[in-house]
């Protein structure tokens, strides 16, 4: 479809010009009418899958309202029904094997492969993306708010407005089973300590920056962080708990990431704790 799309578009690019040297057209003229033959490639592409989304009814009451037991290597999670959540199955049958909660072919999807949250599931990767804008509240709390969520929530709240990088949370957590994924696919690592290691001191490469936490590998916890305005964008990944790797995101200012960046880790542990269904 996407080969078929881009050689149209092509063709009447190359048709018009054709035209324009043979009629007199203006450049503007020609312009204008390329900029709308491309414009049509993107509905061409996603015609499909929103048809399929239109003709697809509502998910039901039970199907919304369940809560999914999905395991990443041995750590087990309770996990419910938020557009936060996207879970990654290994090797899907369908387009909509992998459960991106904000779809609802995707949801009705999952239900079925999990008889409605009764029935665990495998998966190599769990996504969390919380909010990170002041005009928006973010969507785990923007309806009954999970236990797991409070203390983000009641804390997002009093950070609005205009306060919100000062929100001792990740912006994104990923927990993966390292064998089972391909890590570029989002920006993963296992360790950002090992990868530090490594690194070659480089003018425009990411900057390391060691706390002096160790994380549960028993390795001091490590930050990799690229400049982002005034501040920085980091990211930290270590293995976890039960075979499971934790990689999460967050902003910080120049001068504080290691501490900054332990009170992060310390919420998102406390986060993923509380969608834990077996506990060591």
């Amino acid at each position: 479809m996407k080969n078929i799309a881009t050689t149209a578009a092509g063709v009447a690019i190359r048709a018009l010009t054709l035209v324009r040297a043979s009629r007199g057209f203006s450049l503007l003229y020609i312009v204008l009418i390329c900029a709308a033959g491309f414009a049509v490639v993107p509905i061409i592409l996603l015609w499909p899958v929103a048809r399929h989304e239109w003709n697809m009814p509502a998910p039901s009451e039970t199907c919304s309202s369940a809560t999914f037991h999905i395991k990443v290597a041995n750590a087990e999670f309770a996990i419910p029904v938020s557009p936060i959540f996207t879970i990654y199955r290994a090797n899907p049958t369908t387009a909509y094997g992998d459960a991106d909660f904000l779809s609802d072919a995707s949801l009705q999807t999952f239900c079925g492969l999990s008889e409605n949250g009764k029935r665990p599931v495998q998966a190599t990767n769990i996504s969390l993306r919380f909010g990170g804008y002041d005009m928006y509240t973010p969507a785990i709390c923007a309806g009954p708010v999970p236990d797991a969520a409070k203390t983000y929530c009641a804390t997002d709240k009093s950070a609005r407005p205009g306060n919100i990088d000062s929100l001792d949370f990740p912006l994104q957590i990923y927990v993966f089973a390292p064998d089972e994924v391909t890590l570029d696919h989002f920006g993963g690592s296992r360790s950002s300590y090992a990868d530090s290691l490594n690194a070659q001191s480089r003018s425009n490469g990411p900057v390391f920056i060691r706390s002096g936490t160790l994380a549960p590998d028993q390795h001091p916890l490590t930050f990799e962080c690229s400049e982002n305005g005034d501040g920085y964008w980091c990211k930290t990944s270590y293995a976890w708990n039960d075979g499971a790797f934790l990689q999460y995101e967050f902003r910080s200012g120049r001068l504080d990431v290691a501490a900054r960046g332990g009170r992060v880790d310390a919420e998102a542990r406390k986060f993923l704790s509380g969608l834990r269904t077996q506990h060591q």
